[in-house]
């Protein structure tokens, strides 16, 4: 079953500290290796799998039973030029269709990274191609401050877990 957990001021460390507490007992953080390309993995337990994100005081953490990737963004205004740069054609319409404005850029962009880190090749070897929705689950999460998205091949929890109350 696909967890995501949230919160802010928090390293990565810490909030997976506590996700494993609370969902699987597991009171000390096992060692995380990582693969070639830099996704964080625990060499002793193979059938659980791990991704975090964290951009200014937000941090999310994902646990699975499958490969998973996540994403977080804080929402601020960048050169003009990014979205155009940063998103394909498809996505790039998108982003217009859905108000060519930060928050929209970051809904997208945040999903872009999410399934760049689900599939572990990182985003240099994925930049200029569509994200492909075929037997993936992609889901976005959203606030007023910041976006942000979980891929992988369970169904997405429909909200964060936040390890306090969400900001």
């Amino acid at each position: 079953m696909l967890r995501l957990y949230g919160a802010t001021g928090l390293t990565p460390q810490a909030l997976l500290s506590w996700a494993l507490a609370k969902s699987f007992q597991i009171q000390e953080l096992p060692e995380i290796g990582r693969t070639e390309h830099n996704k964080p993995y625990f060499p002793t337990l193979p059938g659980l799998h791990v991704n975090w994100s964290h951009s200014g005081p937000f941090v999310l953490c994902a646990l699975g039973n499958a490969p998973v990737g996540v994403d977080i963004e804080v929402i601020r205004p960048r050169t003009a030029s990014l979205p155009r740069y940063a998103l394909t054609a498809l996505e790039y319409a998108r982003y217009q269709a859905d108000g060519a404005d930060w928050p929209a850029f970051y809904a997208l962009w945040t999903r872009k990274e999410a399934w760049c880190k689900y599939t572990g090749q990182g985003l240099r070897r994925q930049w200029g191609e569509d994200i492909p929705t075929d037997g993936l689950f992609l889901r976005s999460y959203q606030a007023p401050t910041w976006r942000a998205a979980l891929c992988g091949e369970e169904v997405p929890p429909t909200a964060i877990e936040w390890k306090e109350e969400a900001p």
